[in-house]
């Protein structure tokens, strides 16, 4: 029996720079400053996996799928017109961490006189640190302002661990995953308006605490008897930009 596989994230966060349109009127204003964001928080998405039965080949296990990232570090900000905000990634080496732990692991077979059949082992759940990288970005309607945070290097957790996907967890569209491998990517909503990032002030901070939680609403078209796996997401992150002395070089749109 094949163990549910995670989809690769649906935003590749690479090297951490979102990318932009260019402003194209010279009367849009634009600001660039160099600041310090600070993210500190972490998820855990919680797998229940039952596929056991009487007198017939299965197993069942429970994945805790934890991430938890401390990231610090100085940034670019560009803010452009009332709309557009992004910035270059923060890295701290370091700075993400994946731990995945399986528990609750049992198995059915045949029953006699038929023989018992091979299956699968037990998960094999491991621990991974590599550098954080967060950076912001405009967010997708509703959103005015989203942060992107992700792990590099460290290796990657064995797919035997790996849990349902998150699929529409709260906040709304946001993107909820255990940080993996480097392919993985949690993209989440702030409560900032590009206004606010344009009229920050020297020494000035803006902080934005987001909480998921909620299942992981995974749905399944399917002609299958397997009962679907049990998902849910709990955690919190927050941010922190604060303004530093000095003019911003700006990005590069291209």
């Amino acid at each position: 029996m094949l163990r549910p596989r995670r989809y690769l994230g649906l935003l590749l966060v690479g090297c951490f720079l979102f990318v932009l349109p260019a402003a194209t009127s010279l009367a849009t204003s634009r600001v660039a400053y160099p600041a310090k964001l600070s993210v500190t928080g972490g998820v855990t998405i919680t797998t229940v996996h039952d596929f056991t039965s009487d007198c017939g080949p299965g197993q069942a296990w429970t994945i805790e799928a934890e991430a938890e990232v401390n990231i610090h570090g100085r940034i670019e900000v560009e803010v452009i017109g009332s709309k557009q905000v992004q910035s270059t990634a923060a890295i701290t080496s370091g700075g993400a961490v994946n731990t995945n732990t399986s528990s609750n692991f049992h198995e059915t077979n045949y029953c006699p006189p038929e023989e018992p059949v091979s299956q699968d082992p037990p998960p094999v759940c491991k621990r991974h640190t590599g550098a954080g990288a967060a950076s912001l970005s405009l967010g997708r309607a509703p959103w005015l302002v989203s942060l992107g945070i992700g792990r590099k290097g460290g290796g990657e957790q064995d797919q035997s661990c790996i849990g349902a996907p998150v699929i529409g967890p709260k906040p709304t569209r946001a993107q909820i995953e255990a940080l993996q491998s480097d392919y993985e990517a949690i993209v989440l909503p702030l409560d900032l308006k590009p206004k606010q990032f344009m009229g920050l002030r020297v020494g000035k901070k803006l902080s934005s605490r987001i909480k998921v939680n909620g299942p992981c609403n995974r749905t399944t078209a399917t002609a299958s008897t397997f009962r679907d796996d049990v998902c849910t997401v709990s955690g919190s992150f927050a941010a922190v930009v604060k303004r530093l002395p000095g003019k911003g070089r700006g990005i590069n749109v291209g």
